[in-house]
Parts: structure tokens; sequence; C-alpha cells
């Protein structure tokens, strides 16, 4: 699997103890392999939702109220399923409040059409990788694999 996760966060997923797994939206690893940059998974992955921390446009960018400068980086942590009855195909009811939601059990685009699964808090577990991508090229600019010991430790 495949969560992306906002600049912002990536320090508390790496030190802060409350950051302790993986929830919410996800999709299958395989299934998100062209999306390269932060605005490829901002338009895949339908990340533009209303007050979206990620941030691809200096100022206010329409998408979200956020304000600054665009994100110089954004977080994928790869993890394997290792309970299966805490994923699920979300298909709970679409509101016009939870757009680009659609209830569906897909994200798209007109470029990128999606599955998406919701993964209920799952623990981090040995050998989950989280990378730190340049938002412009893709490229992983730091590594880290998950260790139950020693937490997370820089892939050199």
């Amino acid at each position: 699997m495949a969560k992306v996760i906002p600049q912002k966060d990536i320090y508390n997923y790496l030190y802060n103890p409350s950051f302790k797994g993986i929830r919410g939206f996800t999709a299958v690893k395989d299934h998100t392999i062209n999306l390269v940059t932060l605005e490829d998974n901002i338009k895949g992955a339908r990340l533009d939702y209303n007050n979206t921390p990620f941030k691809i446009t200096k100022g206010i960018d329409g998408i979200s109220e956020s304000t600054g400068d665009p994100d110089r980086y954004f977080g994928v942590i790869n993890y394997k399923v290792n309970n299966p009855e805490l994923l699920s195909v979300p298909d709970w009811e679409a509101t016009p409040d939870s757009y680009p939601y659609t209830g569906r059990g897909f994200t798209g685009s007109k470029e990128v059409i999606l599955p998406e699964f919701y993964q209920n808090e799952r623990p981090f577990s040995k050998g989950d990788i989280l990378k730190v991508v340049d938002a412009n090229d893709g490229q992983v600019s730091t590594m880290f694999i998950y260790d139950k010991k020693m937490g997370w430790l820089l892939v050199e």
C-alpha cells in the first residue's frame, strides 16, 4: 500500500510518538506508480479537497485556504496490509462538503482513475518504509525503514 503524507507531517511521523501508525485514505502501491510528483498525486489521488495540507502553488492556490510557498517535499509511506479487516473500500454516502470523495470506491481525474481504500489505524510495523520525495521531480531524497525496537531508521 502507499499512503501520501504532507510535508508538514513528515517530521511528526518520524519523531512524534502520537503519530504511531497509518490511517485514512490509502491506495495500492502498484496503482500509484505513475503518480510521481506532488502535482501528480494531488490530481491522481484527489488531494485537492478543501483545506488540503498539500500545496503546489505560491499564495492562496484556490484549492485550500493555506498561504505561503509551495511544498518542496511530500512523504510516502509504503506498507503491507497485515490485518485485512482494518482495510475497507470507503462507501459511505458522499455529500457536497466531502468533494472530491464520491462514495464509489475510487478517485479520479481526467488522467487517472485510482481505486481507494480506507485504512483504520494500523500501527507501524517492521519493514514499513517512509520516503521523503522532492515535490517537483519525484526523486526520493531520504528514506527511512521502521524497526519495532528502534523506530524509524535512516536508509543510507
